[in-house]
């Protein structure tokens, strides 16, 4: 059996019929195998499958017609690709428009993940994707901007390097820190380190946006034992502002993070909505967070944080009226 027939390669057998139908001429096998990133040999091997490949008519045997076929003399001498007949395309299942969007969507935030993907790898899906068809309607905007303090966070990391950078709190006060980093981590759509601070000799966690002049330093990071890192990124408190939302059930699990301790998971009424009762350290954070799920959350209480979330959104209108 050709070494092509295996699970790891199934997708680009999938992948080569459609793209050389789109093809206006013959295709140097070389060509194909850059194209998918693949070796000559996996190309040839796919080519010799596919020319036996097709679909048997009502009979339930298969004819001339039934089968791919290949100019094999442009392809054994010249190392060309020409498919001279194609079969059972037409019934091959396409995305629509939705869907398309939806895993664009996704690989968007794939993308955006610290060194849990190779964005190369997105990136060649998403042009595949566009260059495909399958949804040739769309235009989508460009995939947000990483914060800038991220490539010398995951650098230290992964030379386990303390990090050196100016961190600018919530209330504006602003101070070096010096940090020896354990994980990177997402909340919200926002990148968080979780680090040991020398300044304050205790675990903290920082927000990458709020990270200035970002170095990794010659010293190494020193191992910390009393570090709890698999407690979540926000701990609620009775410091923090007690906030009452009221929510649909698709957006609940956002707020989790915020519940106070012991707080028993939300009912949710006959409309689909429930009233949560959430501990908030930030306005803007909250303001941002009603923000971006928008007619499925509202503050019912208190005011103060009715009328933080209604400046945030009064301020966003104007800013954007202003460009």
């Amino acid at each position: 059996m050709s070494p092509f027939v295996s699970a790891d390669r199934l997708a680009l057998l999938v992948s080569l019929v459609p793209y050389l139908r789109q093809q206006e001429a013959a295709v140097p096998v070389e060509t194909a195998a850059s194209h998918f990133g693949v070796s000559a040999t996996q190309v040839r091997d796919a080519v010799r499958l596919i020319a036996v490949s097709g679909t048997p008519g009502d009979a339930g045997v298969y004819s001339h017609l039934d089968l791919f076929d290949i100019n094999w003399d442009a392809f054994e001498a010249q190392d060309l690709i020409e498919v001279t007949h194609f079969v059972a395309l037409e019934e091959a299942p396409r995305m629509s428009n939705r869907e398309a969007a939806a895993v664009i969507a996704g690989l968007g935030f794939l993308r955006s993940l610290p060194r849990l993907v190779d964005e190369n790898r997105i990136d060649d899906l998403l042009r595949k994707l566009g260059a495909s068809g399958a949804a040739p309607h769309f235009a989508f905007g460009s995939i947000a901007e990483a914060p800038a303090a991220r490539d010398a966070v995951t650098a230290a990391l992964a030379t386990r390097r303390r990090l050196r950078f100016r961190y600018r709190r919530e209330d504006g006060d602003e101070s070096v820190r010096h940090v020896d980093p354990f994980t990177l981590e997402t909340l919200g759509g926002d990148l968080f380190l979780r680090g040991w601070c020398l300044e304050r000799d205790a675990e903290r966690v920082f927000r990458l946006d709020r990270m200035r002049e970002a170095v990794v330093t010659d010293v190494s990071a020193e191992s910390h034992p009393a570090a709890a890192t698999s407690r979540p990124i926000f701990t609620p408190s009775e410091e923090h502002v007690l906030v009452t939302i009221e929510a649909e059930a698709a957006v609940l699990p956002l707020l989790r993070d915020y519940l106070p301790p012991g707080q028993p998971a939300p009912t949710v009424d006959d409309r689909g909505r429930a009233t949560v009762q959430v501990r908030m350290a930030s306005m803007r954070h909250l303001s941002r967070l009603v923000a971006g799920n928008a007619g499925e959350m509202r503050v019912l209480a208190p005011a103060s944080a009715r009328a933080a979330v209604a400046d945030w959104a009064a301020t966003a209108l104007r800013e954007h009226d202003e460009r």
